[in-house]
């Protein structure tokens, strides 16, 4: 049975290790969590990420027109994370890399 989630048949495929495996590539992955989203988020327009000194990360979310706030800000701090990876699954290819992430990167909504 195919695993609907994942979107992909119950085959063995081969799996690459990506750039991120090689420290001479300069490839890097992080992942964000976040832990809230307020249903106003415009999707149709750009977010930004700041990373300041320390470590430090500020996210700023826009908000559909007339949703009572212009933006939500985010803000946490990105910490290394050497053990965790993401798998990249090109339905077009075929193809199924694994990649290192380098930064994990928690944040939450200021008040």
């Amino acid at each position: 049975m195919a695993d609907k989630f994942l979107s992909v048949d119950n085959q063995v495929h081969e799996l690459k290790l990506g750039k991120s495996f090689d420290p001479k590539s300069g490839v890097y992955f992080h992942s964000m969590r976040y832990d809230f989203k307020p249903a106003s988020v415009d999707t149709s327009q750009s977010s930004s990420v700041e990373i300041g000194e320390g470590n430090q990360v500020t996210v700023t979310v826009p908000h559909v027109e007339g949703s009572g706030t212009s933006h939500t800000v985010y803000k946490g701090n990105k910490k290394p994370c050497p053990k965790e990876c993401v798998l990249i699954i090109d339905h077009k290819t075929g193809t199924f890399t694994l990649e290192k992430l380098t930064n994990n990167i928690p944040v939450k909504k200021t008040r």
